[in-house]
């Protein structure tokens, strides 16, 4: 790329420098400390913390330094050290530290740090094995090429690109909104649905306990796939809410079969990569499962405690982190699963499979509270068969459905489209910065005093604090 005229080939390296200078704040147990760790970035602000909360050594840094993280570097975190407090500002060690230098507007340099082309160069350039366990080395970007405008251009870019960027945000804030607006409302059609309150009753529908009755009676005569039959007792409705005329409370144990799938073992091969689907918990997403990304053998399926069901089962997910427990999905296609998913088996009774999934839906945040295990909630198949049921009479469960689907199909177009736009906003977002890194967000003016002239003021500085240059020919940055 050949640059404006005025402007200069340089590199990070070229601009980087400054022994890190470590600290030890537990030392120092009173002093109040404005500390820029990694998880504070997703605030926007340094936490203001006292030295003997902060339990590991941490970088001194200074006012309009630029921070880059070193952990997983697909994550964009680039932060500019401002002036939140009259505290003294650290920083965590996961941070690579630009000081500031005369002649690069740290903002300036913040932006380029954020454009795709240098991000996906960070994440070329890690060690680790993932996660956060990913980091780039700070000599890694010593060689990475960076154009230098005038200081005044500099100055002239960072104001467009906050303009062009605050629209953006308000943009992308308002689509958020929207998001909200539709996952409450989502909410509120499946409560609604599950309260009876969302289609009208009809005085000739059959009764849920007719249809509760036949399907007790079909699973004492064994009609029913199922393990071995146990007389349900029945549900404690003292503290239950009253249910519409026709409605009846049971639970998921005296109506459907649950069981747990299993994995098949890792160590064999042949196990793995058949045709047979295999649902992980990460993919029980309160979502229907059209496909699975893995797939087991027949041979794998025999020997494991996985399980084939049919089509209509529905799944919810026993153990996981964060908000995994607790999701439901619903099988479109004969599946698997592994052995922290409860599998219900409602496609072998006459209830309406997508009835009992939108239910356990809208239960979502009760039931992932509802497990036990120290730490961390789990669910188990005993709990989940104690779970009291509202059951509508067969032909409303018809007409619930239908028209929960007619809403969530509207909500889902619209989620779809709000998903494009956001997308938008990020590739334009990236299509600003590529245009001010190239010469052309904002004009040139000739009277601006030539980025030659500030790339020799900070050699002279670089000398003086005793670092060594690093001469490089100025073609070998430019890009073709």
């Amino acid at each position: 790329m050949t640059l404006p005229n005025g402007w200069a080939w340089t590199t990070l390296g070229e601009i980087r420098f400054g022994e890190r200078r470590s600290v030890t704040p537990a030392k120092m147990p009173d002093q109040m400390f404005e500390l820029y760790s990694v998880p504070s970035f997703e605030t926007g602000q340094p936490e203001i913390v006292s030295g003997k909360d902060i339990g590991s050594s941490k970088q001194i840094v200074s006012e309009f330094s630029v921070l880059v993280c070193k952990i997983n570097p697909r994550i964009n975190r680039v932060w500019v050290v401002s002036h939140y407090s009259q505290y003294p500002k650290i920083a965590s060690t996961e941070w690579i530290t630009f000081e500031k230098i005369d002649g690069i507007d740290p903002h300036y340099l913040c932006y380029f740090m954020q454009t795709s082309t240098f991000r996906d160069f960070l994440a070329m350039n890690v060690s680790g094995v993932g996660g956060s366990l990913m980091r780039v080395r700070a000599h890694a970007l010593d060689d990475y090429p960076f154009p230098l405008a005038p200081l005044l251009e500099q100055h002239r870019i960072v104001a467009e690109i906050e303009k062009q960027f605050t629209r953006l945000d308000a943009g992308v804030a308002a689509l958020k909104r929207v998001q909200a607006n539709l996952k409450r409302y989502k909410a509120a059609v499946l409560k609604a649905a599950c309260e009876g309150r969302l289609v009208p009753q009809d005085p000739n529908d059959e009764p849920a306990s007719k249809l509760l009755d036949r399907i007790l009676e079909q699973r004492r005569k064994g009609a029913v796939t199922a393990p071995q039959h146990v007389e349900p007792a029945s549900p404690d409705t003292s503290e239950l809410p009253e249910l519409r005329d026709g409605w009846c409370w049971t639970t998921i144990g005296s109506v459907f079969p649950v069981t747990i799938g299993g994995t098949p073992s890792r160590a064999r091969p042949e196990y793995w990569g058949g045709s047979i689907p295999w649902v992980s918990s990460g993919e029980v997403a309160n979502r229907p499962i059209r496909s699975t990304r893995e797939r087991i053998t027949s041979e794998g399926l025999a020997n494991s405690n996985a399980k084939l069901h049919r089509p209509g089962t529905v799944l919810l997910a026993m153990i996981g982190e964060g908000k995994t427990r607790g999701q439901t999905a619903i099988l479109d296609v004969a599946s698997t699963t592994n052995q922290n998913i409860a599998s219900i088996l409602c496609a072998e009774t006459p209830i309406v499979s997508e009835w009992v999934f939108y239910w356990l839906m809208s239960r979502y945040e009760e039931t992932r509270k509802s497990g036990s295990g120290g730490m961390q909630y789990a669910l188990n198949s005993e709990r989940i068969r104690g779970f009291t049921f509202p059951l509508p009479p067969l032909a409303e469960q018809y007409r619930i459905v239908a028209e929960v689907e007619r809403r969530l199909s509207v909500v889902q177009e619209v989620e779809t489209v709000i998903a494009a736009n956001v997308a938008r906003a990020e590739r334009l977002r990236q299509s600003i910065l590529k245009q001010a890194f190239e010469g052309r967000l904002v004009p040139q003016d000739s009277n601006d005093e030539p980025a030659s002239v500030l790339l020799e003021r900070i050699q002279a500085e670089r000398e003086a604090s005793g670092h060594t240059s690093i001469k490089r020919n100025q073609h070998q940055y430019e890009r073709k």
